[in-house]
């Protein structure tokens, strides 16, 4: 069976590939702006060599887009290229073509040719602040209320891929990714929060973390690439897009817990307000349909992304 896989040397992307890689799959990368040294990260050279196709290529050409699954017989799509929070903030005209033109594009060429099953990177933040739901835990149907221009594109997505289901039958699945940090994060107002608060410590650098009280959804790679990589295994489920959660822990718990594994780390909290995405979800469908849970703790996926650091400059782990 053939994946492609846009996005797919990015933090989550090369992740999925290397996991499809492992099962025997062959996989065919799609990026703008491929970084192959992502994907030799979590893949040796032999694995890349006989199982993985990289191709330079932006989403919203269609016309390349169906000539690449055509000629590498591609039968499923992950659908992970995008623009994060900030970029599409900064550059609205650019979200829209990228995360909404580019999204409608691989709808439009699994629907062309036929393909088995789509699966693409929604976002939690598809849902406004947690004080506006009644409910503890947002169901997972709860009604959009997105706050940026980037939740805005996810919202679109879900929306079109409810259309195209319904009008189309395209097997569309989305996983709402919760905040997402592991070795290899290069974009976004949250890779500049790990690399303070978890990186520069790992190295034995000081750090200085902005929202000293800020509740996170901690959510180690490795669990939205699981949950992406069932969801393309299992066909026409009755929910459309579903929730998942990280670990919720305010940025002082996760400081505390540095400072506990690594003795003497200079890590300043510095005060401010964080507005970010709802952290307690539903998550009783993906777990019902896809046979979902998350397996990583704060704790665990802390310690894991201070040891990968540390061993990609020659340091002991701790």
């Amino acid at each position: 069976m053939s994946y492609l896989v846009t996005g797919g040397t990015g933090l989550v992307g090369s992740r999925i590939v290397r996991d499809l890689v492992r099962e025997g799959q062959q996989v065919v990368v799609y990026d703008w702006q491929p970084a192959v040294p992502f994907l030799q990260r979590v893949l040796n050279d032999q694995e890349i060599e006989s199982n993985v196709i990289v191709v330079q290529g932006d989403v919203t050409d269609l016309p390349l887009l169906i000539h690449t699954i055509t000629q590498h017989r591609v039968e499923r799509i992950i659908h992970l290229a995008g623009l994060l929070t900030l970029e599409s903030n900064a550059n609205p005209p650019l979200a829209l073509k990228v995360n909404c033109e580019g999204t409608l594009c691989v709808f439009e060429a699994a629907r062309i040719l036929g393909l088995k099953k789509v699966v693409w990177s929604s976002s939690n933040s598809v849902y406004g602040p947690p004080e506006r739901y009644p409910q503890k835990f947002i169901p997972n149907d709860a009604m959009h209320d997105p706050q940026n221009i980037y939740a805005a594109t996810k919202s679109f997505g879900e929306a079109a891929a409810n259309y195209y289901f319904d009008q189309y039958g395209v097997d569309i699945t989305g996983i709402r990714y919760q905040t997402v940090y592991g070795v290899g994060q290069r974009r976004g107002v949250f890779g500049a929060v790990v690399r303070e608060l978890v990186l520069n410590p790992a190295l034995g650098k000081p750090g200085r973390v902005p929202y000293d009280d800020a509740l996170i959804g901690w959510s180690y790679v490795d669990d939205p690439v699981r949950a992406t990589v069932l969801a393309s295994k299992v066909h026409r489920t009755k929910t459309r897009n579903f929730s998942i959660m990280g670990d919720p822990r305010t940025l002082q718990e996760v400081a505390d817990y540095v400072r506990k594994i690594i003795p003497g780390a200079v890590i300043t909290l510095l005060p401010g307000s964080f507005t970010g995405d709802p952290v307690q979800l539903d998550t009783g469908p993906v777990e019902e349909e896809i046979g979902y849970r998350p397996e990583w703790s704060m704790e665990r996926g802390i310690k894991e992304t201070i040891n990968n650091v540390r061993q990609e400059h020659g340091l002991p782990a701790i």
